[in-house]
């Protein structure tokens, strides 16, 4: 057989698609992880999102934490505390959403503990993000903050 530059055409162009198919079956198995399922939707209300920041701020030093050889503890002052209605404390995990732990709490007007924890053996080491969000009064407030689990 003859090799003329018509083979070496065919046989670039065959090479070529078969490259193209393998990194689009690579590309197609990929895990793609969003920061959120509804991503697109909550960019819509982001200036809603910036309000709740903005009147959150004052809130951000009532919440502290701490770890213990079992336990990763979150604080929260006891006067915030008992003005809150209901909220969430979500640990979020930014490379692995399936590590995420969310609890929810409801006050309801009485005392409650000022101690959240999580146990260590559910979570992994390293960066998450301790995302609290609380109602008062109806209005919602959230605070963010990095923390590192040992």
């Amino acid at each position: 057989m003859k090799f003329t530059w018509g083979t070496g055409i065919f046989l670039f162009l065959v090479v070529f698609l078969a490259a193209c198919a393998v990194f689009i079956y690579f590309a197609m198995n990929q895990q793609v992880n969003l920061v959120h399922k509804d991503y697109y939707e909550k960019g819509v209300d982001y200036s809603e999102q910036m309000k709740v920041d903005e009147r959150s701020k004052p809130f951000a030093r009532s919440f502290e934490t701490k770890s213990t050889d079992k336990f990763f503890v979150v604080e929260v002052d006891e006067t915030l505390l008992n003005k809150m209605d209901s909220g969430t404390i979500h640990m979020y995990r930014p490379s692995d959403k399936t590590k995420d732990i969310k609890n929810s709490f409801k006050t309801g007007g009485a005392s409650v503990k000022q101690n959240f924890q999580f146990e260590k053996k559910a979570l992994i080491s390293g960066r998450y993000i301790l995302k609290v969000t609380w109602f008062m009064d109806g209005t919602k407030y959230e605070v963010n903050r990095p923390v590192n689990v040992q």
